[in-house]
């Protein structure tokens, strides 16, 4: 095994066992070797990706996988900035999460959290009971390109739809993708809310912000993306 295959193959390992400071070391080492960052970016996606089959099947709990997202935002975070030095890169995927006005349940967002942190997504939780606005100004000032909204009760899934007409209201429907899920979060709310995509739960959720960054459409989408 040479040095370069020796090196990924510890990076791969340190992700697997959850290991954040091995993660950023690995990481670091593979930038410093001269190794194509985006050799090591495949490599940490294919990892996350079977870290998130095992928490699918069980094999894993919400424990493991939070550190397993730990890891990966800390070593991505090396990879990214190596990669935007090389001029291969370009602005990352930033998502604004949050449970909307009225909504107290944080689990589900919590855990879709975890999956966009995993897929290298930049995430600015807000937390719970958020208010409409607050989403829209913080996805300003972060300069983010995705919107999250979670709700986990009838009463609150109008606030999900409040922020997407907040930003037609203020011009600024095409700077954001907007998804929407939560228990009682159906694909045709989602559609007749204007949202751009619906997902039927966490590991979805995050399948479905990459599909909407692929596809390089500019928001608002003509057809709502939907991922069961």
């Amino acid at each position: 095994m040479d040095n370069k295959e020796e090196l990924l193959q510890q990076f791969e390992n340190s992700l697997l066992s959850y290991d954040a400071e091995a993660a950023v070391k690995a990481a670091q080492a593979i930038v410093a070797a001269g190794i194509d960052v985006k050799t090591a970016i495949n490599v940490a996606t294919a990892t996350i990706n079977q870290i998130g089959d095992q928490f699918q099947k069980g094999d894993i709990f919400l424990p493991e996988l939070m550190l397993a997202g730990e890891a990966m935002k800390g070593s991505m975070d090396i990879l990214s900035a190596a990669l935007g030095a090389s001029g291969g890169g370009k602005r990352g995927s930033k998502a604004v999460i949050g449970a909307v006005s009225g909504d107290i349940h944080d689990i589900g967002k919590n855990l879709v959290a975890t999956y966009l942190s995993l897929k290298g997504i930049e995430v600015i939780d807000l937390g719970v009971n958020v208010p409409p606005m607050e989403f829209v100004d913080k996805a300003e000032r972060e300069k983010a390109n995705i919107i999250a909204l979670s709700a986990l009760m009838t009463t609150s899934m109008p606030y999900q739809r409040d922020v997407i007409n907040i930003l037609s209201e203020m011009g600024l429907r095409d700077k954001y993708y907007v998804v929407v899920g939560g228990g009682p979060v159906t694909a045709d709310f989602a559609v007749e809310a204007g949202a751009d995509g619906w997902a039927s739960n966490a590991v979805a959720a995050s399948i479905l912000c990459e599909r909407l960054i692929a596809g390089g459409q500019r928001p608002p989408l003509p057809k709502t993306l939907i991922e069961e």
